[in-house]
């Protein structure tokens, strides 16, 4: 069993409405926390170190969440759990009735944030929700362009488009889920490494529960520049390839299945690839967008194409 320790900032004087889960991993969530300010009534947040092994990350995530003035508690881990793994940690020490997932490198995009949750809660009680994706306070620099247009247009859609595809357009990061059904359906933690555990999660939910889709965004700050980007979409390959094999019917109708698929039949698909990396990259700075993120999606669908069956 992985050894933790966990930090108690401030205990529960009775049970929340909503458990704030934020796992992290050498990224520190101490902007978001404050972001919220003063937390209302009835919230709590947890978080989880993911093998960080930084000492000073955690000080300033204890400094952060006492300012936020809610129950609030930190699980220190040793060894990475990876991202299903400390999700499903995050959901057996939480105590709301609800639980609402997000990163670290996220930002409510209003004050009013965590109420209008409340509130949905209070007036709706959802068993699954999402509230949706935005740029908002997202800051985009010459290293993070590509990873802001492309985020810009693939996942910040408005509710009403949003339900147009309700799971494949549901992420991990502001998704409310009633706590007691979490339980009973927890993410696979076969899905190791990075990406689409969480299009999993909504793909296996939305066979027996609709996922309601509402406006209430939230930023993702955390652009990354063009390497990481790269990298992460190249160790995403064996999760898309057991994405597709869990849900082949759904998966099918994936833009990024169709293309990795064509990409199968495509001689010298190395060399491809390594086209498509150097457009995208764009190291002379002369690619229109457009044509780097249709690139950026070509590297991308070549490496999940070395994977599927």
């Amino acid at each position: 069993m992985p050894t933790e320790q966990t930090i108690i900032v401030r205990d529960r004087p009775k049970t929340p409405r909503v458990s704030v889960l934020t796992p992290f991993y050498r990224y520190d969530p101490s902007a978001m926390l404050k972001a919220f300010g003063r937390a209302p009534a009835g919230v709590e947040f947890i978080l989880l170190d993911d093998g960080s092994a930084s000492a000073e990350l955690v000080a300033n995530v204890v400094t952060a969440a006492q300012a936020t003035g809610a129950p609030a508690r930190i699980i220190v881990s040793e060894q990475n759990l990876g991202r299903s793994k400390a999700r499903n940690r995050l959901i057996t020490e939480a105590l709301g009735d609800y639980v609402l997932f997000l990163d670290a490198d996220m930002a409510p995009d209003t004050p009013a944030f965590l109420s209008v949750w409340l509130g949905i809660i209070n007036t709706q009680e959802p068993r699954v929700a999402f509230g949706g994706l935005s740029l908002a306070h997202a800051e985009r620099t010459d290293e993070t362009a590509l990873h802001y247009a492309l985020f810009g247009r693939s996942d910040c859609k408005s509710a009403r488009h949003r339900a147009r595809r309700a799971a494949q357009a549901t992420a991990s990061s502001n998704l409310l889920v009633e706590r007691n059904f979490l339980l009973a359906h927890p993410f696979d933690d076969l899905f190791t490494g990075w990406g689409f555990e969480d299009v999993d999660w909504a793909l296996d939910v939305s066979r027996i529960e609709e996922i309601m889709h509402v406006d209430n965004p939230a930023t993702h700050v955390g652009l990354d520049d063009v390497s990481t980007l790269m990298r992460k979409s190249a160790e995403a390959g064996p999760n898309f390839a057991r994405l597709a094999r869990k849900h082949p019917l759904q998966v099918k109708h994936f833009a990024a299945h169709r293309i990795a698929r064509a990409l199968r039949a495509t001689p010298a698909r190395k060399t491809q690839q390594r086209l498509y990396g150097w457009i995208a990259r764009d190291p002379r700075g002369v690619a229109p967008m457009g044509v780097r993120c249709a690139a950026f999606k070509l590297f991308r669908a070549s490496h999940y194409a070395e994977h599927l069956a």
